[in-house]
């Protein structure tokens, strides 16, 4: 099989900071890869050295001749200016893209910019267009990107639009749609965090299109169900290293787990050496202090002494609540609400109540009133119309999307000290250094913080409250697996009630068990978690009459046999190689993507 791209012995340092050292692999056109790892371990720096953009300090890098790149950024839309329309036409037509690198080689004709750094800006920006597809029919692939926008944009995406009006989700999409045109005519797409600022309608159709896609794939991204859906090859990165899975997701979590214990099995091992030897060399002190075996075996207990223990690493995440308020029955409930903005309705007499110790999943389309009601239930946004309730015994908590509780002047250590008095100094720094803020870096600034270090520090000034209703916004965006699991367990453990507006969800099917699911201006409640909601939600929409069902000529049932493995992700279940299924009016719609991209094979009728 050939080969894209080849690395030997890489390695990378920024800021004296060593992401990853002898990083050796390869990439072949049917690999999809994921690439995990805690924030700042250098995921991203990995994808702009494949790119040419970043140099490594050691390593060979080979790519395969006439190597075609895409590649969507984690902030995939930098320009504010441009329309909608524009963007597409510079990121997909090559006539646009031949000019962009006449201007940039042009500026390169002055002796001066050689003086400057914006001499390596410019060849960063030659490199990247060079990368991107010049050499395909640009007319189709505008017209395709353009298709795809109108099929996720939901009506609502203008391409006159400018992108500075456009929302992070109607930006992830247009990003999308320029990077997923005319897939065919690509080699590799690189994806760095594609999830970002999606619905989790658009993230279910995002998975849909790169299950289908044609070429070699590497994903950066948190999102472990689309994780699990997709990539063959794993690629974690931690400790300055990069371990190579060559299995699922899914498998991938068992080996961890595999070699973890096998890692504490050497630890304690190595305990029980460095016990033994301590007692040997105890023995040949009393003996003859000046034995020159004596000094040779300690320096060799010293060594032992310092291996880590994986066991610490498993404790450092642990959160836990101060809960020390009833709540009552109910801890809110609301009766006839209505609320507008503009011309946009919100709620439309809308019910519903909340239980006190529920864990509430909220989800519903962007820019459908998420947000809108959990600052109706802090008190910041008052309804038009209704009644909205919260209990007196309520003492409320919300971590907003934005982090705006934050005060981005202080530095880390006076923003924990902010609203704790009587904690002192030693104490937060501890605090801190659990949550991965360690060393002098509690004394940097918060606004120079990435998303995800504020994500973490905002959570910490939450759980240090004692609240017992926690108003939760998005909390695990930008966050790594490990932050996420971390959080999961402690509202696992968290007897009050929680109400959490996300999109990961594998987190609103690990931590919920009720789901409010806002559409048309209404709360439909469903008992369960995400998966479950969806399931009785599809089967309300099929029983629904005047749903327009597709015809399937021929009789009720036909019998499918699984041709490639798949989840559905409705019911959660995984479907094999040589599975059969029936399948007829009242579930095709369940199955009709598996149809469509040919892993279901329908095998006869039945008569």
């Amino acid at each position: 099989m050939d080969v894209l791209i080849r690395t030997r012995d890489l390695s990378k340092t920024i800021g004296g900071k060593l992401l990853f050292d002898n990083a050796s692999f390869e990439v072949v056109p049917d690999n999809c890869i994921g690439i995990i790892g805690p924030n700042g371990c250098g995921k991203t720096t990995l994808f702009k050295i494949l790119l040419g953009l970043v140099r490594p300090n050691d390593g060979e890098l080979w790519f395969k001749d006439n190597i075609r790149v895409r590649y969507l950024e984690q902030t995939a839309i930098r320009s504010q200016n441009l329309t909608a329309h524009q963007f597409l036409v510079q990121t997909t037509q090559v006539d646009s893209i031949q000019q962009q690198i006449k201007s940039y080689e042009s500026q390169l004709e002055d002796p001066a910019i050689y003086d400057s750094s914006k001499y390596e800006e410019i060849l960063e920006k030659i490199q990247k267009l060079q990368m991107s597809d010049g050499r395909v029919d640009t007319n189709s692939r505008h017209e395709n990107a353009i298709d795809i926008i109108e099929e996720i944009g939901s009506g609502k995406l203008s391409l006159d639009s400018k992108i500075s009006t456009l929302s992070g989700g109607e930006r992830q999409k247009l990003a999308l749609a320029s990077v997923l045109a005319q897939s065919q005519e690509c080699d590799l797409l690189l994806l760095d965090e594609p999830t970002n600022h999606l619905d989790i309608e658009t993230i279910e159709w995002l998975e849909r299109q790169l299950v289908d896609f044609p070429r070699a794939i590497m994903i950066i991204s948190h999102d472990r169900y689309l994780l699990d859906d997709l990539v063959d090859r794993v690629f974690e990165m931690r400790g300055g290293h990069i371990e190579i899975f060559d299995a699922t997701y899914e498998k991938y979590e068992e080996q961890k787990n595999l070699r973890q214990h096998l890692k504490h099995q050497a630890y304690a091992k190595t305990m029980a050496d460095v016990k033994r030897r301590k007692a040997s060399i105890e023995k040949m002190s009393r003996r003859n202090r000046f034995d020159s075996q004596i000094s040779s075996k300690m320096k060799r207990l010293k060594k032992l002494q310092h291996v880590e223990n994986p066991i610490i690493k498993d404790y450092l995440l642990r959160f836990h609540f101060k809960n020390v308020f009833k709540s009552g029955k109910n801890i809110a409930d609301g009766g006839n609400l209505s609320k507008s903005f503009g011309d946009t309705l919100i709620l439309n007499d809308v019910s519903f109540e909340i239980l006190s110790g529920q864990k509430i999943g909220l989800i519903g389309p962007n820019g459908c009133g998420k947000t809108t009601l959990l600052k109706m239930l802090t008190g910041a946004e008052k309804p038009d119309g209704g009644i909205l309730n919260i209990s007196r015994g309520a003492r409320w908590g919300y971590f907003d999307q934005g982090h705006l509780s934050l005060n981005l002047d202080n530095t880390i250590i006076e923003e924990i000290l902010r609203d704790q008095k009587d904690l002192k100094e030693t104490d937060a720094k501890a605090l801190l250094g659990q949550f991965n803020f360690k060393g002098n870096i509690v004394y940097n600034q918060v606004g120079k913080l990435s998303g995800g270090e504020r994500a973490r520090l905002a959570f910490l000034r939450l759980i240090m409250q004692p609240y017992n209703f926690l108003i939760l916004d998005e909390p695990t965006n930008h966050m790594d697996l490990e932050s996420k699991m971390a959080i999961e367990g402690t509202l696992n453990s968290f007897s009050g009630t929680v109400i959490v507006v996300s999109h990961d969800r594998r987190f609103l099917d690990n931590v919920t068990d009720t789901t409010f699911l806002m559409t048309n201006a209404s709360i439909i409640a469903y008992k369960g978690n995400y998966s479950a909601s969806r399931l009785q939600h599809q089967k309300e929409l099929l029983s629904t009459p005047g749903i327009k069902l597709i015809d399937m000529p021929g009789g009720n049932l036909k019998k499918y046999v699984v041709k490639k493995s798949f989840t559905d992700w409705t019911t959660r279940r995984k479907y094999k190689i040589g599975e059969e299924i029936l399948i007829g009016d009242h579930n095709f719609e369940l199955h009709e993507w598996a149809i469509n991209s040919s892993r279901l094979k329908c095998l006869r009728r039945n008569k």
